[in-house]
């Protein structure tokens, strides 16, 4: 009797029934699901690997335009005398000036920030100016730590660089890194100057903790007064970028007319570029009317094709805002996607917590979810889940 239940037991373990075939169906689904999105997962890998690798320049071409004009050396004299103003900077010429180049410092640099960073050869010693152009229409609140990087990739490939028997000694010193941050949006820039404000109870240690301060120049809050002073390119750019709409072109239109004409050829042509960039790219033909009508001081024609180009820049935002709108629905799909995914792979693993639902049904970064997704196709329980997702969260 025993030995034929046991046959019939074995029988029975080997027999395809509909429910066993079912449930294999169902483990091997599973299975293969939670090793796709492994190997998804794995695909992906290379770009939380290479998050220090170069990246294209921003399409930004507020970014471009003004990273053009102070990469040169006579506008960012310009700018730093005028709108800067430490004494030692007034006596400073342009053989003073040295523009690195930012990947032979450091593969920290991310190469997609608009910033450059110049040596500056005083008679007391060389100073470093790190500019970063924040032409943003939003606040980087983070913006003390991302300099702290900076100036530390700056002082790293300077102690790397010096003699070995120079920086053992006591009278060695680092360079002094002064941060600048140019920033061009229409909202007041809100963010703390001072890296101590970013340091969770920093008042407790007093002078103690690491503190410095970066110089902003907000072009919206800089007085009009104060730009017109002189004539430079530098000048005639910030006039022309406080103007933001076309009630405002136009009715200081013949003033800035007057002073571009005034200008240098080549700060002239400089600034048409400057500006193709920033309202939009001129053709050939718009470029020549543009410059012919500056020469001749045609201020009615020039405001005429100032208020077409205005309207014609406001069409395409609104085409790109369009567009935006589609890319960010996608992005959404994604994002429910990937939500619905990660709380899968926990299913299996038992029942989540509601607190751990709410976690990650709340998150609404990409990167951040494909990380969890695969902590959780690799997870063996929802309690080791949890731990590394306190990592991802940091």
């Amino acid at each position: 009797m025993n030995f034929m239940t046991c046959k019939n037991l074995k029988y029975n373990a080997s027999d395809k029934s509909p429910k066993t075939d079912k449930t294999k169906r169902s483990l091997t689904n599973k299975r293969m699901k939670k090793k796709n999105a492994i190997k998804d997962l794995e695909n992906t890998q290379k770009v939380y690997e290479n998050t220090d690798s170069p990246k294209e320049e921003t399409d930004n071409p507020h970014d471009k335009g003004y990273k053009r004009i102070f990469s040169i050396k006579k506008n960012f004299l310009d700018f730093i005398k005028k709108y800067i103003g430490f004494d030692w900077m007034i006596e400073l010429t342009e053989k003073d000036l040295v523009l690195i180049d930012k990947e032979f410092i450091t593969d920290q640099f991310d190469t997609y920030e608009s910033d450059l960073v110049y040596k500056v050869n005083t008679k007391k010693g060389s100073v470093y100016l790190f500019f970063l152009l924040e032409l943003q229409s939003y606040n980087d609140f983070t913006m003390p730590f991302r300099l702290l990087v900076y100036i530390t990739a700056i002082w790293l490939d300077y102690f790397k660089n010096c003699d070995k028997d120079a920086r053992r000694k006591k009278s060695f010193r680092l360079p002094a890194v002064v941060p600048i941050v140019l920033h061009n949006g229409e909202r007041s820039w809100t963010a703390s100057s001072r890296f101590k404000e970013m340091i969770d109870k920093a008042e407790l240690f007093g002078n103690y903790a690491v503190d410095f301060e970066y110089v902003l120049v907000s072009i919206k809050n800089l007085n009009t007064a104060q730009i017109r002073q002189s004539n430079t390119l530098v000048d005639n750019i910030f006039l022309a970028d406080k103007k933001r709409t076309r009630k405002e072109w136009t009715e200081n239109m013949s003033e800035l007319l007057q002073r571009i004409r005034e200008m240098e050829t080549e700060d002239l042509n400089e600034w048409i570029t400057w500006f193709s960039n920033v309202i939009r790219k001129l053709n050939e033909d718009e470029r020549n009317l543009f410059i012919e009508q500056i020469r001749k001081g045609d201020v009615k024609c020039m405001c005429s094709s100032f208020e077409r180009l205005l309207m014609k820049e406001n069409a395409r935002g609104e085409k790109k805002g369009e567009a935006r709108g589609r890319k960010e629905g996608k992005i959404e799909g994604k994002i429910e996607g990937k939500i619905e995914d990660i709380l899968e792979l926990l299913e299996e693993l038992g029942e989540p917590s509601e607190a751990l639902r709410k976690y990650i049904m709340e998150q609404t970064d990409l990167e951040l979810l494909s990380k969890c997704h695969k902590i959780a196709a690799r997870t063996e329980s929802i309690e080791e889940f949890e731990e590394s997702i306190g990592l991802v969260q940091l």
